[in-house]
């Protein structure tokens, strides 16, 4: 989600384009195409994230994840794996509240670019509640930890934010 936040704020892609797969096998069949943004999220792409994160470079993303407060805020030197191996933590308690305020659109980005990734994490309508999340699974990690972060829409407008590691 930050990724893609910072991202698009900064214009180093927009939610239209197209990042082209490089044609090497991946983890996932599902990672084998070319994907916008939204795909990306929806597939958990890493490959994209870290191609935005590359282009987004290490001393702007180490700005923006200090600025936004985001866990620990420390992405060391390998900006495009920090998220995945560490040095960034952050605890479900705290990925929640990230959540919340994305859904409220109170994080430190402007409006069109959290209506974006807000739109990139819809899951499902059910019984008038409005379902968005992120998951995703850190195998390069020992003991390996997956997570379901998100938040759901009454249909009384409340929001209640959620995440879970796995």
């Amino acid at each position: 989600m930050l990724n893609a936040l910072i991202g698009l704020e900064h214009h180093k892609a927009t939610t239209t384009e197209v990042f082209k797969w490089d044609g090497k096998k991946r983890l996932f069949p599902e990672w084998e195409k070319d994907m916008t943004l939204g795909d990306a999220m929806k597939a958990s792409a890493i490959p994209v994230y870290q191609d935005l994160a590359r282009r987004i470079g290490l001393e702007l993303m180490s700005k923006e994840v200090k600025r936004v407060g985001y866990g620990n805020a420390d992405i060391g030197t390998q900006v495009d794996n920090f998220w995945l191996v560490g040095p960034l933590k952050i605890t479900p308690q705290q990925e929640a509240q990230f959540a919340y305020k994305l859904a409220n659109k109170t994080l430190p980005f402007s409006q069109k670019v959290q209506d974006e990734v807000q739109s990139m994490l819809f899951i499902e309508e059910k019984n008038g509640n409005k379902i968005y999340a992120k998951s995703g699974w850190g195998w390069d990690v020992n003991p390996q930890v997956g997570w379901l972060t998100g938040w759901v829409v009454q249909p009384q407008g409340n929001i209640v934010a959620f995440s879970l590691n796995l």
